[in-house]
């Protein structure tokens, strides 16, 4: 790749892209945010296991299952900043080998706070790559291709989560926690051995000006964004992520729960896949975003009801997350438009993620807070109420989005 011109103020010349998309590094990126997602999807498969074996309360149930965000809710945007000086390419190898090490500490854990610590580090790793890899997904797609591969960007998380939930229940009885931690490790040294060989080095970097992180802070478009991602975060982390053990609870076996969960999570990334196909066609972000929120705000009702039939349960929650998937791919896509080729890109993106992160963290105790204390109907209001918050935050952002120190647009 080229390096970039710099410009005034800090300014960095929009990546012309490659002349072909080079896809076989996308998807080795691709493959790297999905590891990254493996380990919110592990931790929500394992948690009825853990919870005995470990002697987990369920408000330190709720907090296993959403510490990992930790890292990312405490400093997503300078983590960004400073990744975008270290070089993107960088930071995703650094994330993954985080990973490999943290889920070595897990295999190992005698306890629960040991246990906690390990996601803690897996928290690390996660967010390191997937601040990083939306930096660098223009840089190897061809300008007719970008909305495209960056809007698609955001199905690591169903699938890679999906894919936890899918195995790691019946992988449990046989290799135990232990073993299920050390498949994860060799997992993401597969993949960081890809990116080694398939993602081509970044020029020369070094750290961008601080008015590349101030700009980021400073941008409504970006800060109304991340409040929408945090929003829809906690939403689904709190509605897919728990759902394993809302099954188990009412008498569903543990390994038909995990099949039903990885179903719930994997059909989001269809809805994602078509979120990108439609930005690619030109349909507004506003437009998916607004959709996505008023469907998450109807199934939730059905979806707590312990009146309905257990079928009617689950497909309320398909329908969940087989309809949301367009939400992160109009966030994803919003940010790199309005952050691609500055100084800004990693904060932008870190800011995003920084939502996200505080989302994931607080929307499931949260969720767990209140449905203990107002039963079954206060858990829905929470839930749409949320919707309807992040579709208020929609309206605003796209009055807001405009590009961030000269960005391309996308």
């Amino acid at each position: 790749m080229s390096p970039r011109s710099t410009g005034p103020a800090g300014r960095t010349a929009p990546a012309p892209g490659l002349p072909r998309t080079s896809w076989v590094a996308v998807l080795s990126l691709m493959a790297a945010g999905i590891v990254g997602a493996v380990q919110i999807g592990k931790g929500s498969a394992a948690l009825p296991v853990l919870r005995d074996q470990f002697e987990l309360s369920t408000s330190a149930a709720a907090w296993f299952l959403s510490v990992v965000s930790a890292m990312g809710a405490v400093a997503g945007v300078l983590l960004g900043w400073l990744g975008q000086g270290l070089g993107f390419r960088r930071q995703v190898q650094l994330g993954l080998l985080a990973i490999v090490l943290a889920n070595l500490a897990g295999a190992a854990a005698p306890s629960a706070p040991w246990l906690l610590g390990a996601r803690v580090a897996e928290g690390l790793g996660f967010i390191l790559v997937i601040l990083a890899a939306p930096g660098l997904l223009p840089e190897l797609s061809a300008p007719r291709h970008r909305r495209l591969v960056v809007g698609g960007w955001g199905i690591y998380m169903p699938v890679g989560s999906g894919l936890a939930v899918l195995l790691v229940p019946t992988a449990l009885p046989t290799l135990g926690w232990t073993g299920v931690c050390l498949v994860d490790a060799g997992c993401a040294a597969a993949v960081l051995l890809a990116v080694l060989r398939w993602v081509p080095p970044s020029p020369a970097r070094r750290l961008p000006p601080v008015d590349g992180l101030t700009r980021a802070l400073r941008a409504p478009g970006v800060l109304s964004l991340s409040a929408l991602f945090g929003l829809y975060a906690g939403q689904y982390l709190a509605v897919v992520g728990l759902l394993p053990t809302v099954l188990v609870d009412d008498g569903v076996p543990l390994a038909t729960a995990g099949t039903v969960t990885a179903l719930v999570f994997l059909v989001n990334a269809p809805s994602n896949l078509a979120g990108a196909v439609l930005l690619h066609r030109g349909v507004s972000r506003r437009a998916l975003f607004l959709g996505g929120s008023a469907v998450m705000a109807a199934t939730v009702w059905p979806l707590f009801d312990p009146d309905l039939p257990l079928g009617v349960r689950i497909a309320a929650a398909v329908t969940f997350s087989a309809c949301s998937g367009v939400v992160p791919a109009a966030a994803f896509s919003g940010v790199v438009a309005m952050s691609a080729g500055t100084s800004s890109a990693g904060a932008s993106v870190g800011l995003l993620m920084q939502g996200s992160s505080i989302g994931q963290l607080l929307g499931p105790p949260l969720v767990v807070a209140v449905g203990a204390a107002g039963g079954w109907a206060a858990r829905p209001a929470v839930l749409a109420g949320l919707a309807g918050a992040l579709a208020a935050a929609a309206l605003v952002s796209a009055r807001l989005e405009r590009p961030v120190g000269g960005a391309a647009g996308l």
